[in-house]
């Protein structure tokens, strides 16, 4: 009786099969290296609108970073009162895309700092691969010493406002400085769960990707490898952050519809910080609640920055502004 041919025909599928996976796993593999050095390498955008195109009154700023000498590029918007709000954008947007939030502050009394994050806009880029949670937190440290040591700048008090990715440096930051800021508002971020973020991430790319990866060995490939690639960048460590004994107050904004950050990875950040304030805008979506709600919006931001600055200070010069509007 003749024997078998070693493995039979199963084997010669299963064979067949995970040859034919090959080219899509190495496309996975391949298209989720580069989505993650685009992550925080976007491509240029076109310059956008300026405060003066606002009927705003507008300055430069530019820093040169500590770490690595990359120059960021910002606008400073004077106020009538001595406080200073940074503003942070959101990963792969620029200074331009905060001009509402820049008003909003600005007609408050408040100086409004925004600046393009490095690979951003018209600040500096750089083909690093990896320590960008360090690089992106450093930048920023950078920017708050400029503001501290800005004659018109430094007479009052600092708050940030931070949005999606920079949520997360804006929280990172508070462990580096020797004089604490007032107050931080993380809008539409951070993450809790990093990792399921991303591959939520990949998840909202699947039907833009090429049609063999969309599906099957490739998007699975392609959806983990995404996520350990941009964690491996990130290099991100303590997180959420320990911030005992840091006096800065926090409020936490998430979308109610938010399809990026989905609301409850931000309140499960929030619920960290027990002194925390936190509001889900009903109606927003990812970074757009001064859209979508804007007066309850308006009256909370302005109110937990009036109160973060008389606390810090004992006066608000924005209070009375606030109070009449």
């Amino acid at each position: 009786m003749k024997e078998p041919a070693a493995g039979g025909p199963a084997a010669t599928r299963l064979l067949r099969t995970m040859l034919s996976a090959v080219p899509s796993a190495c496309a996975g593999v391949s298209l989720a290296a580069r989505h993650a050095f685009e992550l925080y390498h976007p491509k240029a955008a076109p310059p956008g609108r300026t405060p003066a195109e606002k009927g705003m009154p507008v300055r430069d700023l530019r820093v040169t970073t500590t770490r690595d000498r990359v120059e960021l590029k910002g606008w400073v918007v004077p106020g009538t009162g001595p406080h200073t709000v940074v503003i942070c954008h959101g990963m792969g947007r620029t200074r331009s895309s905060v001009l509402g939030h820049i008003k909003l502050l600005h007609e408050a009394g408040y100086h409004v700092v925004a600046y393009d994050m490095r690979n951003h806009g018209e600040s500096g880029r750089e083909g690093r691969y990896g320590s960008m949670s360090d690089r992106y937190t450093s930048d920023l440290a950078d920017v708050i010493a400029a503001v501290q040591t800005d004659p018109e700048l430094n007479q009052g008090a600092l708050a940030l406002v931070s949005f999606s990715f920079s949520t997360w440096v804006a929280l990172h930051v508070l462990g580096r400085l020797s004089t604490p800021v007032a107050a931080v508002i993380c809008d539409s971020g951070p993450m809790d769960n990093t990792k399921a973020g991303l591959w939520h991430f990949a998840r909202l790319r699947r039907s833009a990707l090429p049609a063999r990866l969309r599906d099957g060995v490739g998007f699975a490939v392609y959806r983990r490898f995404f996520a350990w690639f941009c964690l491996h960048m990130l290099a991100v460590r303590n997180w959420p952050p320990r911030l005992d004994g840091v006096s800065t107050r926090l409020m936490f904004i998430a979308g109610g519809e938010d399809p990026v950050v989905p609301a409850e990875q931000v309140l499960s950040v929030a619920a960290r910080y027990p002194r925390a304030e936190r509001w889900t805008a009903p109606h927003a979506l990812h970074m757009n609640a001064l859209r979508f709600d804007a007066d309850e919006y308006r009256t909370r931001v302005l109110g937990f920055l009036a109160d973060a600055f008389t606390a810090a200070t004992g006066t608000s010069a924005s209070k009375e502004a606030f109070d009449r509007g």
